[in-house]
């Protein structure tokens, strides 16, 4: 499809007056310099489910928020455009096939299959699922020698305990390292303790556990069952999203400028796109940066939320070997790093695919350190843990797959989490309308499903209905 371009010109960088209305002129007289304005109008001239009101909605992000926003507006007959920074769909549901098979750079499950909007999107495209049992695994100590699971079973209880009194007793926020310190000192230091304090807290919450709040790091809620995987990659789930939707890629949005009267103005590096309503889906990381410049400000309760609120990290080093290194059916394996978060939990692929497969993970202050280095350094560095495991003589991978989610420019981080001094109020209020054109989208606008794929799925089904009964 081809844009309606309009001549080039130079406009002066001045902002006008938050009294004077804004109309179309006015905007273009005082945006940004050297760009060319294209009407969405212009982009769906052969679309045909135009709305009768000819109402029209811009769509920042193609992740999963934003392609189900898309959906259900397309759907109900209004204009969409979707406007991707990156040159490909899916924001952080990003499935490599570079290793011959789907590997999973972002989101990797569906988390609580039951009752789970993503499983029933996953069940209406016959997609096939593969059961992940968190009780299939086997921990290794920093020596390589194994920890029975008796003790880790009875250590997991010791540590769920823990951190529910923590969750259900806190009257007055704290670091939830801090607050383990306080409370069992003794525990917080036992090496199986700690362990578990990474692999598995650092590593649902996506955050170190002396940035994470002790009153809300498990406030969230979770729907039933056993994780799965999409054994035939998560981004198949996009297919029916998109059908019928225009999406442009390469687009990173630069300024939004808003008015309930005059509209919505979406300015890229060299476009301006105009619309009746936008839905921003950037990820949180985005806005923390400010690399969205809107026009006016987001209101005060939004800007304060959008700081408060953490962005967490988890970091993937999947290796594919020609020979299989390690017990074939175990689905995890764990090893007790004396570095906290450095390399202690990895995923064997082989149960659910066939190849050699192992993805090794890092979470909190490690994750965000070691994502610095190139990723020749981070196969060297994960693979000293997988040779502490296996073996010495354990081989290097023939291919591997480094994420680095934190230095992404058009993520800057993996998901959200409950940083010390947010609260459930700080994610909710991202997701309420600014005047009558503007929403805000995606997994950290809904504290109850924070960091997950439905939170994200839910969350561009609520800025969809929001759009949708603004512009009745």
């Amino acid at each position: 499809m081809q844009a309606h371009l309009f001549q080039t010109k130079v406009f002066p960088m001045v902002i006008p007056p938050r009294k004077r209305s804004i109309s179309r002129r006015n905007f273009l007289k005082t945006s940004a310099s050297s760009i060319v304005v294209a009407s969405l109008f212009e982009l769906n001239l052969n679309k045909p489910n135009v709305s009768s009101s000819g109402k029209s909605v811009i769509i920042v992000g193609a992740g999963i928020a934003g392609l189900t926003a898309a959906r259900d507006l397309m759907d109900a007959g209004y204009t969409v455009l979707v406007l991707e920074a990156s040159n490909k769909i899916g924001g952080r549901i990003r499935t490599n096939r570079a290793l011959g098979v789907p590997i999973e750079e972002g989101a990797g499950w569906i988390h609580g299959p039951d009752d789970n909007p993503i499983m029933k999107l996953a069940d209406q495209m016959g997609q096939k699922t593969f059961v992940t049992k968190d009780s299939n695994f086997t921990v290794y100590d920093h020596r390589g020698q194994t920890v029975s699971n008796e003790m880790i079973s009875k250590m997991g209880e010791e540590h769920y305990e823990m951190l529910n009194l923590i969750s259900n007793g806190m009257t007055k926020d704290m670091p939830l390292s801090e607050a383990l310190e306080h409370i069992a000192p003794k525990m917080s230091r036992d090496p199986v303790f700690k362990w578990m304090t990474s692999a598995y807290t650092e590593f649902d919450t996506g955050s170190p556990v002396n940035e994470l709040s002790a009153m809300y790091f498990s406030q969230d809620d979770m729907f039933e069952g056993e994780d799965v995987v999409l054994v035939d990659g998560y981004d198949r789930l996009l297919e029916p999203l998109t059908h019928g939707i225009a999406i442009l890629t390469r687009k990173p949005v630069r300024r939004i400028a808003y008015h309930d009267r005059a509209g919505v103005f979406v300015q890229t590096d060299r476009e301006i796109f105009e619309s009746d309503f936008v839905i921003v889906t950037a990820p949180l990381g985005v806005l923390k940066s400010e690399d969205i410049e809107f026009i006016p400000p987001l209101p005060e309760t939004h800007r304060n939320a959008i700081e408060r609120v953490g962005m967490g990290d988890v970091t993937k080093v999947a290796m594919k070997f020609d020979d299989l290194h390690w017990p074939e059916n175990t689905q995890y394996f764990g090893l007790m790093t004396q570095t906290q978060g450095r390399w202690n939990y990895f995923l064997n692929h082989k149960p659910f695919i066939d190849a050699n497969v192992l993805t090794a993970l890092s979470f909190g202050n490690y994750s965000r350190m070691i994502e610095t280095m190139d990723h020749d350094y981070m196969l060297e560095d994960a693979m000293k843990a997988v040779r502490v495991m296996f073996g010495a003589d354990t081989p290097d991978p023939r291919h591997y797959i480094a994420t680095r989610w934190s230095q992404d420019p058009f993520t800057k981080g993996a998901f959200s989490y409950a940083k010390v001094g947010c609260n459930p109020y700080d994610f909710n209020v991202l997701s309420e309308p600014v005047g009558k054109c503007l929403a805000l989208a995606g997994e950290h606008t809904n504290f109850q499903y924070h960091g997950t794929v439905h939170g994200a799925h839910l969350s561009g089904k609520k800025a969809a209905k929001i759009a949708m009964k603004t512009m009745m």
